[in-house]
């Protein structure tokens, strides 16, 4: 049994080397990961050495104690390895990595594929091990390290595009290749290889079942945990141990229960947190997360690293010159796999539009750049440990994937930095340059005219002032001399972008202020990053694009509203309309904040002329808008009014809030008051949470009893016409009869407007007109198009309810039939909304 006392110490000893080694490696310049390497192998020979020569000592009985703690490649899989993992898919731009997720899925997920094929025929044709080993061998290899790829990039300033292509591979890729490894697995021991080999199909369909079932758990697990989560939101740490909880419970109940890949669960859990816990978890909740899975992924990764190389010394310990020279046949079956994956599958993907381009030097990097680590070590351990593959199967797995972990961390991670050099990526672009140029240029005049502030606040000589602000304005002398390179366009699109990213900042700084729904934000947190694609990809026009879509209706919405019309049911489409109506009111707000940005800050920093321009799209922004309110507005001008009231009570409670801790800040009032005043704010708040509820206004008998048309009807026929009426809810831009249809209905306006097209000509209806009769009085087709001009409720009649209707209240019919040969003799002329007639 081992020393835990001292298995302790030594842990704890590893994990301050490990610390101490990160500015070593900044000096050396070297990854980390191969510094944390070079300690576990280390370990891994002290502890080696000194059992055979049987020497003593504090340092060999550390080395003894971390050994003898038996951490074998089940342990690192389950209690690493969904750390690693989570932390990674944590901090993952999930919108930019679906900008690129072809590319992205087609390294993560066919390479490794193309790995394991190409890998095991060569090794198959250079030993006499069975084809599916050497498969197995090609997937455990294929398994890139996602701690040691990502340090490198980011502490290499790597583009990042390239930071993300490799990022999403590297989270991607270990699930692919693990539940590649376990189907393999489960083919050898199952029985014969030529009955393994035999199964292929089988293998196929067991591989897309853990990947597809693996996602598809992790999806719900997530979903699951956000909903307990809901009553947690004012207990930050409740709600952190709750996410130290969850990659546990969907790696275990994946692998044990489910039978589908807990790596993809947890990636998917992972990104789902990643991209929409922000808005799910409280503010303070949040940042503790960020900050306790950042530690914990830092340890685990470094313990994994540690734990997994302390084992090479053992697995090289009998390597013969045949393991050598087959050694060389995998390092060159692994690249070259990789390089028809990048050279000849990513071309492929952009002639067929699907992704866009990978450039060159892009490609070379990330070929150079296909690090393994732990895990490929842990797998290999695993094998090792499995007692139904024999003793020259496991040798053969072992030393080859220790073999191939050594060299790309010895020679692909020491050169990585080289290569991006060589190719140029790792300098700014000619846009950054110039725009880090014109960003020293502002804050340096800024810095050295504070200067002289300071000195004379502090009754400093003014000459030592004066020589101080020239010292540092000196500096500025090569940037001053230097035009500003950028062209105006594509200062503008820069702009546009840099519009984006602090209308991303704003709308979670009022989520966490609590001055906005939940739902709210993430409607509007995904309109922002639209606009920032469309703004990276097509400039100007491409930005006014997605902000016309992002006010348009969406999809969800047309789905309520067909509900409401097909079924009757109102909910659904009263609250998508009490969500536009919220998103409209925070979305005005933002531009208004977004134009006095504008002019603060980025007018010196691109000039007057960009200026202006970013200024005239705002102004176009906050116009549809505010077109978008008023048209609501008059539609349900109370719930409007209520929703205002509602927003300016947030405002005051964040007032309050803010206030209270600003005198506890100030010692003004003790712990206790504070809770207790704070409480009083959390419950009002959860007050506010609660909506006001929007009545749509569709009930048929208020309809009817609002139509000129039916005024003066008694009780009795008013109940008989509501039998026969149905509403319909439009709202603008919606074509309601298209031109050339079979005339079966017509239709009643109670509140809103249309215009008809015909032959050229426009004409306008408002509220008590009628239109859609002439067709069904004929019995023919329609002759005009109509459309929707404002929030419209409408009451439908059809063809046979009108024969009916026509029948019981002739007087009704005369008057429809008078109307319509009266528009017939006029085509020159309209109604409007309020119901006068005026020239089209």
């Amino acid at each position: 049994m081992p020393d835990i006392a001292l298995a302790v110490l030594a842990i704890s000893v590893v994990l301050v080397l490990v610390a101490l080694l990160q500015p070593l490696a900044a000096r050396l310049s070297l990854p980390h990961p191969v510094l944390i390497a070079g300690l576990g192998i280390a370990i891994g020979a002290i502890g080696t050495v000194s059992g055979v020569i049987g020497s003593g000592g504090p340092l060999t009985e550390m080395a003894h104690g971390l050994i003898g703690t038996e951490i074998s490649s089940e342990a690192i899989l389950y209690i690493f390895l969904p750390i690693l993992l989570f932390e990674a898919g944590l901090g993952m731009d999930v919108r930019r990595m679906m900008d690129d997720l072809a590319p992205i899925l087609t390294l993560a997920v066919v390479a490794v594929l193309v790995c394991s094929l190409v890998v095991g025929l060569a090794l198959w044709g250079a030993s006499s091990q069975s084809l599916i080993l050497c498969l197995l061998l090609g997937a455990i290899v294929a398994t890139t390290d996602p701690a040691a790829v990502i340090g490198i990039f980011r502490d290499a300033g790597a583009p990042r595009r390239l930071t993300i292509l490799v990022e999403g591979e590297s989270l991607l890729n270990d699930a692919a290749a693990i539940t590649l490894y376990i189907v393999l697995v489960g083919l050898l021991t199952a029985g014969a290889a030529a009955d393994a080999e035999a199964d292929v199909g089988g293998a196929a369909l067991l591989f897309l079942r853990f990947f597809i079932g693996g996602g598809v758990f992790g999806f719900i697990a997530s979903r699951v945990a956000f909903a307990a989560m809901r009553p947690l939101n004012r207990f930050p740490l409740a709600e952190v141990t709750v996410t130290l909880a969850l990659p546990y419970i969907a790696y275990v109940v994946a692998e044990r229960y489910l039978h589908v890949s807990g790596v993809v669960a947890v990636v998917t859990v992972a990104l789902v947190v990643g991209s929409t816990g922000r808005v799910r978890i409280s503010a303070e909740g949040w940042e503790g997360l960020e900050k306790v899975w950042k530690l914990l992924g830092f340890g685990a990764a470094a313990l994994i690293f540690v734990f997994a190389t302390m084992l090479v010394p053992d697995f090289l310990r009998d390597t013969t010159v045949e393991d050598g020279l087959l050694l060389l046949v995998l390092i060159v079956a692994a690249f070259a796999a990789r390089a028809v994956v990048l050279w000849g599958l990513l071309p492929l993907l952009t002639a067929l539009k699907i992704s866009q381009p990978v450039s060159g030097p892009y490609r070379l990097v990330i070929l150079w750049g296909g690090l393994r680590g732990a895990v490929t070590l842990a797998l290999a351990l695993a094998v090792s440990e499995n007692p139904q593959l024999g003793p020259e199967a496991t040798h053969f797995v072992e030393v080859l994937a220790t073999g191939f972990v050594l060299w790309t961390l010895l020679v692909n991670a020491t050169t990585l930095r080289l290569v991006m050099r060589a190719v140029g990526l790792n300098a700014l672009s000619p846009t950054e340059v110039a725009l880090r140029d014109r960003a020293l240029h502002q804050a340096r005049e800024g810095i050295a005219e504070r200067i002289e502030e300071i000195a004379e606040e502090q009754h400093l000589a003014p000459e030592l002032a004066k020589e101080a602000a020239e010292a540092y304005r000196s500096r500025l002398s090569g940037l001053a001399s230097r035009p500003f390179m950028l062209d105006p366009v594509e200062r503008e699109r820069v702009g546009l972008m840099a519009l984006a990213n602090r209308e991303r900042d704003l709308v979670v700084e009022h989520f966490d202020q609590k001055l906005m729904s939940r739902r709210t934000t993430v409607d509007l947190l995904a309109q922002v990053g639209r606009l920032h694609d469309a703004a990276m990809t097509d400039g100007r026009a491409g930005y006014l694009a997605a902000s016309t879509r992002n006010i348009d209706f969406s999809t969800n919405f047309r789905v309520t509203m067909l509900l409401q019309r097909y079924t009757g049911w109102q909910g659904p489409l009263a609250g998508r309309i009490a969500d536009r109506l919220e998103m409209l009111k925070v979305a005005r707000m933002m531009i208004e904040m977004l134009k006095r940005h504008a002019e603060a800050e980025l007018r010196r920093l691109l000039g007057a002329e960009v200026w202006q321009s970013l200024d005239a799209v705002l102004t176009t922004r906050l116009d549809g808008c505010v077109a978008a309110i008023d048209a609501l507005r008059l539609q349900y001008p109370d719930y409007e009014r209520a929703m205002s009231e509602r927003f300016l009570r947030w405002a005051a409670l964040r007032l309050e809030s803010a206030e209270y801790d600003e005198l506890r800040n100030q010692q003004f009032i003790s712990g206790e008051i504070y809770e207790d005043l704070q409480r009083d704010v959390s419950r009002l708040n959860d007050t506010l949470q609660r909506r006001p509820a929007l009545d749509l206004g569709l009930s048929t008998e208020a309809l009817v009893q609002r139509l000129p048309f039916f005024q003066g009807l008694g009780e009795e026929r008013i109940a008989q016409i509501c039998k026969l009426l149905k509403p319909l809810f439009a709202v603008p831009g919606e074509t309601i009869i298209n031109a050339g249809d079979r005339g079966d209905t017509m239709y009643f306006i109670s509140s809103g407007a249309v215009e008809i097209g015909r032959g050229g000509r426009k004409f306008r209806l408002g509220r008590g007109d009628f239109f859609g009769e002439m067709a069904v009085l004929i019995s023919g087709r329609r002759t005009a198009s109509v459309t929707a001009i404002a929030f419209c409720k409408l009451l439908v009649l059809n063809a046979r309810d009108l024969q009916e209707l026509a029948s019981a209240h002739p007087d009704l019919r005369r008057t429809i039939s008078a109307v319509a040969r009266a528009r017939s003799a006029e085509p020159g002329r309209s109604i409007s909304a309020v119901g006068e007639e005026e020239p089209v």
